[in-house]
């Protein structure tokens, strides 16, 4: 009886080993930082920094930042690696949206890869593959 007990003893023990050294060995899902400044903010309006991704590009960010007026024009961001696209815009009226006209968008914005055709952006066009901490993704408002 006592053998019988001390195995069931030593097997749980050595399951619990086997858990808990592969939780030890199990690395924490990587993240990156992408960081950077509007440039062309006027100061007076809240400014918006939208994160995307290609599932979501155009319709809901993955994140959103909204910057106050004179607060520094400054954003982080934490992600897995991939490819991201990133958007700003100066709410100029602030009603939280970017509004569009006729020919695009009527208050200053930009991408981090800019962008100027007469067409919508795809995420293509202005999403860059991302694998390690970018501190200089400044995004210029026009």
């Amino acid at each position: 009886m006592q053998s019988r007990f001390l195995f069931h003893l030593l097997l749980v023990a050595s399951i619990m080993a086997l858990v808990c050294g592969a939780a030890a060995q199990t690395p924490a899902p990587q993240t990156i930082a992408i960081s950077g400044k509007i440039l062309g903010a006027s100061g007076k309006h809240p400014v918006y920094v939208a994160l995307w991704d290609e599932a979501g590009f155009l319709r809901k960010p993955v994140q959103q930042l909204r910057i106050d007026p004179q607060q520094p024009v400054e954003f982080q961001f934490h992600v897995p690696p991939g490819a991201w696209a990133l958007s700003a815009f100066e709410d100029e009226n602030e009603d939280g949206i970017l509004n569009m006209g006729v020919f695009g968008p009527k208050e200053p914005s930009g991408f981090w890869r800019a962008f100027h055709q007469w067409r919508k952006p795809r995420f293509a066009d202005v999403a860059s593959t991302l694998n390690q901490d970018t501190p200089n993704a400044d995004i210029q408002l026009h």
